[in-house]
């Protein structure tokens, strides 16, 4: 419990000082106690049930205090964007009796149509996944954000960026590559021009040393080297190499190892107002959500939560499977929502590490590689002709869910949008060349004389 006095600091610890302890031990936060069981956590500790209990309601109660006191100075406060707020926030409109508060300084892409999906940027504060398969240019993209995190305000934050690799060292030749071709960085001044000097890096080979560098090493660098952007490249790759995922055993071990994980990087966050964003890998997913519901057995329609004298057995197997995670997870993992309709073929991904880790992160963004054209090859094999890639925020705290996808490719200065067209798609006024054959009259004449026997 280090950040109690930090988030409500007129709190009253007297009466819980027993409890800090094993609460600290056990990387508890104020963030874990409004937001888990408190006989979890009691659980967890190992506390009394009934002592953690009223911790939990004591805290509440002061943070609905504090909500209550900040929004009344909210509401007085003057209308100018400047004035009366220390903690690098603007008040971006006031109608009828609530508030939206925007940070003033954000992490952008200096793309103008990905920082739109991003409502501004990468937020301070918060854990930002950055998702897709491999070569759909996760990676190209962080690498753009440790160069525009050191633009000074409000194209930046003016701080310097630390990079930390499980996989693969920092690519500096592809970094200043990006650096001298990026055409926003050419017209600035020398002084406000990003520089290489201001990213600091460090490779992980295994989970015990990067736990000792997020845990010790970290939060020092942080605060030393003033940095904005803290970038793990990639958050799946040491878990997947030395924990046993085919058992209930090993699948619990490593959401425990995943929830602390969480709560160090949510604690840096916080703690330093810095923009943490990591990336992480996929794994194909073999079932489509939209037939979740025709796939249907009758023995779950007979669920006594379910079930009931007034509730046909059609509805209770319906609510059963809409329930499902297997019906949920299409509206977080960013494949197989109707409404983006981006899922060709199949072609269905889930991010790794599950929804363990999904619970720990703030926002997800999904990179995708779509095929917009396709070719028919025999049998039920189909080749793509060509291949596109899309940007689009999941979900976030601070932006809504990205719709449609924002194409982007990649450049010799990063990740850059495509523009799209406007209006609706021109008639086509040609055949395709390798189709045309098939509009050949001889092709298709026949002989009137032959009959079947």
């Amino acid at each position: 419990m280090s950040d109690l006095l930090e988030v409500i600091p007129d709190f009253d610890i007297k009466p819980y000082t027993h409890l800090l302890h094993s609460l600290e031990k056990n990387d508890i936060i104020v963030a874990d106690l409004i937001t888990s069981d408190p006989k979890e956590i009691a659980r967890r500790c190992p506390l009394p049930s009934a002592d953690v209990q009223r911790l939990v309601a004591d805290v509440i109660k002061a943070l609905q205090g504090d909500v209550q006191s900040g929004m009344r100075k909210i509401c007085k406060a003057p209308s100018s964007r400047s004035g009366g707020n220390t903690a690098g926030a603007t008040i971006e409109h006031i109608n009828e009796g609530t508030a939206t508060v925007v940070g003033s300084q954000q992490v952008k892409t200096l793309d103008a149509a990905i920082d739109q999906a991003l409502a501004g940027g990468f937020q301070p504060g918060q854990i930002t996944e950055i998702v897709g398969e491999s070569a759909v240019g996760k990676t190209q993209l962080v690498l753009g954000l440790l160069l525009s995190v050191q633009l000074p305000p409000p194209r930046g934050m003016g701080k310097g960026a630390i990079y930390v690799s499980t996989e693969a060292p920092l690519n500096t030749s592809r970094l200043k590559q990006m650096l001298y071709s990026h055409p926003g960085y050419e017209s600035m001044e020398p002084e406000d021009r990003p520089s290489l000097d201001y990213v600091h890096t460090i490779a992980t080979n295994d989970l015990e040393a990067q736990e000792h560098i997020l845990r010790y090493q970290l939060p020092v660098a942080v605060q030393r080297f003033k940095i904005g952007l803290v970038v793990l490249d990639s958050v799946a790759a040491n878990f997947r190499a030395e924990h046993e995922t085919r058992t209930p055993a090993g699948l619990a071990e490593r959401a425990v190892e995943l929830v602390k994980l969480g709560a160090m990087l949510r604690r840096v966050a916080i703690e330093n107002q810095v923009a943490i964003v990591v990336t992480n890998q996929v794994s194909d997913r073999f079932d489509d959500p939209k037939n979740v519901l025709r796939s249907s057995s009758p023995a779950t329609a007979s669920s006594p939560a379910l079930a009931g004298p007034n509730v046909p057995p059609g509805m209770a197997t319906i609510r059963q499977e809409v329930q499902s995670l297997d019906y949920q997870q299409q509206f977080f993992t960013g494949w197989g929502d109707d409404r983006q309709g981006q899922g060709t073929r199949g072609q269905y991904k889930n991010p790794a590490l599950g929804l363990a880790w999904a619970n720990q992160i703030s926002a997800r963004i999904v990179l995708k590689m779509e095929s917009e054209r396709q070719e028919y090859v025999g049998g039920n094999i189909w080749r793509d002709r060509k291949k596109s890639r899309t940007f689009a925020v999941v979900f976030a705290p601070w932006a809504p869910p990205t719709y449609p996808a924002v194409p982007y490719e990649i450049g010799t200065q990063g990740i850059v949008s495509v523009p799209q067209p406007v209006g609706p798609p021109a008639a086509p006024t040609a055949v395709d060349e390798e189709h045309a054959d098939l509009l050949n009259e001889e092709l298709w004449a026949t002989d009137e004389d032959d009959e079947f026997p």
